[in-house]
């Protein structure tokens, strides 16, 4: 998301309290004002308040850092599975769809046996319904972690570490806790990347294990000579499933909003103006001397 694309004006005005003293205003102009100067006047009141408030409201740190986290919530919601199946890669799009194609097996399987065992049996493609939308979840985690550590981003990352931290050494203080801030933001990208690779082998394995056992699940479905043992593979694979997309949700709520970062941002901006403010009076008087 950019942050030079948010219209930080559009969005105060768009605020709900802002619309709710708009209404306000113009219901008490028109229902209670009983002249046609006490009309306008409270009118002009109105406009000059609503003024006021498009031009402070804007340039305030805190409603522009809200502005960004609600921003930043909306993008991290997840697509729906639709969604998802069409940002598959086409490998992974057949991956999915053969295991589908396998439940469906499973299905007509299941209806040609007894009818004593289907409620066992209805137990059992609920559960595997409920593997392969964690499967399809998996496969899209998957590619997201394949796409952030390649290209050599991490190598990136720890070059611009190291000479950072070289440049750091003799620095004064102020330039030093500037560059600290840029060091923690690397560090953060870094143990992202550290984070992702573990979680990549993790996912692959997972996904590896829920195509065998519904392969399995469909060998045994001609006859299903055990379903406790099926039951047994699928309430295991169930609990192994939700440990990993609990560790793949834990990493993404510590990493993805960066809301820290925008904390360092937002500090960093006072900062950089007092700079630029003490650089512009020293080359002022400069001139002024000259």
């Amino acid at each position: 998301m950019n942050h030079s694309e948010i219209n930080y004006t559009k969005e105060a005005f768009l605020n709900p309290l802002n619309l709710g003293f708009l209404i306000a205003v113009m219901a008490t102009a028109f229902f209670v004002s009983g002249s046609e100067i006490s009309l306008n006047l409270m009118l002009i009141m109105g406009s000059a308040i609503e003024l006021m408030y498009l031009g402070i409201v804007p340039r305030n740190k805190r409603f522009r850092r809200s502005i960004r986290s609600r921003r930043a919530a909306e993008h991290a919601k997840p697509p729906s599975g639709k969604e998802i199946f069409r940002l598959l890669t086409k490998s992974s799009q057949r991956r999915y769809v053969r295991l589908r194609k396998l439940e469906k097996e499973i299905s007509n399987n299941y209806r040609k046996l007894s009818y004593a065992t289907q409620g066992l049996l209805e137990s059992h493609l609920r559960k595997i319904d409920g593997l392969l939308t964690s499967y399809l979840n998996m496969l899209y985690q998957k590619q997201r972690y394949e796409l952030s550590t390649s290209g050599g981003r991490e190598q990136e990352v720890i070059r611009s570490i190291a000479d950072l931290r070289t440049d750091m050494e003799d620095d004064f203080e102020k330039v030093r806790s500037i560059k600290e801030r840029r060091l923690r933001i690397l560090e953060q990208r870094l143990q992202r990347f550290e984070k992702g690779a573990e979680h990549l082998e993790i996912l692959e394995a997972q996904i590896e294990t829920i195509e065998d056992v519904v392969k399995y699940i469909h060998e045994q479905s001609l006859t299903l000579r055990n379903p406790e043992e099926i039951t047994f593979q699928l309430d295991t694979l169930l609990e192994e499933v939700g440990e990993t997309e609990a560790a793949i949700s834990e990493i993404e709520d510590v990493f993805a909003p960066a809301t820290s970062l925008l904390n360092d941002m937002d500090s960093y901006e006072p900062e950089r103006q007092g700079q630029e403010s003490g650089a512009f009076l020293h080359s002022d008087s400069s001139r002024t001397r000259n």
